[in-house]
């Protein structure tokens, strides 16, 4: 008897979590991030068949496992500045990731370790009568790991993220105060294939977030949106050409959730390279694309990469500067 009541109220107890508990108040596109050196955002964000680089952390765990250097190596990303004639309010609150240190990786043969800002803004809004703000803050914490067949020369990777963040929400409406802050705990899996097609040509495919939760204080557990990230690589000599389709199957919003990206990279000597690349829904449509270049320094045991993105919120342009610092160790 002790036990039927028991499951009964527990019953209750899930039924009434489930509905009066809300959705968390995050954008569609809070755990997106972004590549984890300037060379692959010059270069479009393109890069799920790139090999033995730090940007296989979050584009495609799998390349890592081409690595041969037995040194340590470590980058750091920092967002350094935007310009715009957009009102700074408008830009927080339109991009998930704000202005200053994104990213650190530790990465050794075929395995890394990471830690990357998912989201990072902050939102306002103002009426007749009435105020709000928001703020979001959400990191990630990842191991990732490879293995190559030796005979085949194709690749496995799989990226294990544990998430952690906080959401803190503020308005006045007609007069009334409300106030409300919450924190959360979660985890992803991605996992990825890398596979040469000839002496030049590489093909990648990654799966994000094939199991990925996050649970917070005071809302509903949160499933993150699966992806699919695919592409092909070609390098010869100096020069690299990636091309990516990547997938996103968000469960709100109306965003686009294909996008193309594409990229170039040309070393002119071994201290310099040059990079494009341009990434959006559509080619044809301007003012939906994104367009990237940078450059990259090889001094001793330093390479110091820069990034510009150039694109347009609310029909005004967006220029942004990133970039990354690494070392060998």
């Amino acid at each position: 008897m002790i036990r039927k009541i028991s499951a009964v109220f527990f019953g209750l107890f899930v039924f009434s979590v489930y509905v009066f508990a809300q959705k968390p108040p995050t954008n569609f596109n809070s755990y997106d991030a972004m590549p984890v050196s300037a060379r692959s955002i010059a270069m479009g964000g393109a890069g799920a068949a790139l090999i033995n680089s730090m940007d296989n952390v979050f584009l495609n765990p799998a390349g890592l496992a081409y690595g041969t250097s037995e040194s340590i190596q470590v980058e750091a990303l920092v967002s350094a500045t935007r310009k715009s004639e957009i009102d700074r309010t408008v830009l927080d609150s339109v991009e998930p990731i704000n202005l200053g240190f994104n990213s650190f990786v530790v990465l050794q043969q075929q395995g890394a370790i990471s830690w990357r800002t998912l989201a990072s803004n902050v939102k306002y809004s103002s009426g007749t009568n009435y105020w709000s703000r928001y703020n979001e803050d959400i990191k990630a914490v990842t191991i990732s790991a490879s293995q190559k067949d030796d005979k085949k020369n194709y690749a496995a990777g799989i990226s294990l993220s544990y998430l952690y963040g906080n959401i803190a929400e503020a308005s006045v409406t007609d007069g009334i105060p409300f106030a409300e802050t919450s924190s959360g705990n979660g985890f992803t899996i991605d996992v990825g294939f890398t596979a040469p097609l000839n002496r030049n040509m590489t093909f990648g495919i990654n799966f994000e977030n094939i199991i990925g939760f996050m649970w917070w204080t005071h809302y509903n557990s949160e499933q993150l949106p699966f992806g699919i990230r695919t592409g092909l690589g070609y390098t010869t000599g100096g020069f690299t050409m990636l091309a990516d389709l990547d997938k996103k199957f968000y469960r709100f919003g109306n965003a686009d959730d294909t996008i193309y990206r594409v990229g170039l990279e040309q070393y002119l000597t071994r201290v310099l390279a040059l990079r494009i690349g341009a990434q959006g829904p559509s080619f044809s449509n301007e003012d939906k694309m994104k367009y990237t270049y940078g450059f990259e320094l090889n001094i001793s045991s330093f390479t110091l990469s820069v990034a510009n993105e150039n694109y347009k919120i609310n029909n005004e342009n967006v220029s942004k500067y990133i970039l990354s610092l690494k070392t060998f160790i």
